[in-house]
């Protein structure tokens, strides 16, 4: 009996210990929530490229207070540099760049494209140029490309740092602390109990995810739409970050913002437990864009007349489309 009764306790034991394993492999199977999704896009994604954004343009602004006090050519690279590392650090943002850079326009004012370059130098031709100056400026005077106008030139002739005036450098060191001031508020808006991120992103998670994949299929769309599209069609002027022959670095940091998003918000898994196959698929077309980006030449700008380049952007644009396509598809079957 007693034999018995410790048998009967061990197939008990045996039977939960089964139980427990099961629902653990089931819970595991089911993937991550959509309240795991929208957490890990503020607390994974979006804060820590923001705080790398602050990070970057702190450094830029204290290239351009340098070059600003001893305006010579070491001080000029350098500036130059700054500005892409960190333009090349907010360019992958984009695929996040709705709420607050939308909403109080932070966008526009870190990165409004074209530059209104008969503005802006018009304003840089005046005898003095001012704080009150600058603010008066359009957002297409400001930001990146109004830095990179000044410090790069037009893409006409090569600017030297003998040849900046008193007016431009007053203009780099009051636009190199506003964009900074900027990039801090941006990340201050997404921030905290009160912030975007936890007062709408996580507090709506089913909305998230639904945001995420539009954010993701919208960069997609523009940059093959607009950045390279564009260019194609109607010249190397459409090209943005064409003074600085960045393009090319725009376009890889924009995918790789895509790919972030998709990788480290949780979202590629939430997705599988949707459609595997089709979360497949957009993983491959991702790194296939990916892979095609990393082969632009350098200098894009210069070398959109060539055909070999012209079949190679045409090439990666077909990449851009099909990711966006897969994107799509995926936001119906989630949505």
């Amino acid at each position: 009996m007693h034999q018995r009764s410790g048998l009967l306790s061990a197939l008990v034991a045996a039977a939960l210990s089964a139980t427990v394993t099961s629902a653990c492999t089931s819970q595991s199977q089911a993937g991550p929530t959509d309240q795991d999704v929208s957490s890990a896009l503020v607390n994974d994604v979006v804060i820590p490229s923001y705080k790398k954004l602050v990070s970057g343009t702190k450094k830029l602004n204290q290239a351009l207070q340098v070059l600003v006090k001893d305006p010579n050519p070491a001080n000029l690279k350098l500036a130059r540099d700054e500005w892409k590392k960190s333009r090349n650090t907010w360019e992958v943002t984009e695929t996040w760049a709705y709420g607050p850079a939308e909403t109080e326009d932070f966008d526009p004012k870190l990165d409004d494209w074209p530059v209104s370059d008969k503005e802006l130098a018009e304003a840089l031709s005046e005898k003095d140029f001012t704080k009150e100056k600058f603010n008066a400026l359009d957002t297409t005077g400001r930001g990146f490309h109004g830095i990179e106008y000044v410090i790069f030139g037009n893409g006409d002739t090569p600017v030297e740092a003998s040849d900046l005036t008193t007016q431009q450098l007053a203009y780099l060191r009051i636009a190199g602390e506003n964009l900074k001031s900027n990039a801090k508020q941006l990340l201050a808006a997404w921030s905290g109990p009160e912030g975007f991120g936890k007062a709408d992103v996580e507090a709506d998670p089913a909305k998230t995810v639904n945001d995420i994949l539009e954010g993701m299929a919208g960069c997609l769309d523009e940059v093959s739409n607009t950045k390279l599209g564009e260019a194609l069609a109607s010249g190397k002027g459409e090209l943005e970050s064409t003074f600085s022959g960045n393009t090319g670095a725009d376009v890889l940091s924009n995918l790789q913002g895509v790919q972030l998003a998709w990788e480290k918000s949780k979202i590629q898994e939430y997705a599988k437990t949707k459609d595997a196959e089709l979360s497949n698929q957009l993983t491959v077309e991702l790194q296939t864009a990916l892979a095609q980006a990393k082969e632009l030449p350098t200098r894009l700008n210069d070398k959109l007349d060539n055909g070999d380049t012209q079949k190679q952007v045409k090439m990666l644009m077909e990449a851009i489309s099909k990711a966006f396509d897969t994107t799509e598809a995926l936001k119906s079957k989630i949505g």
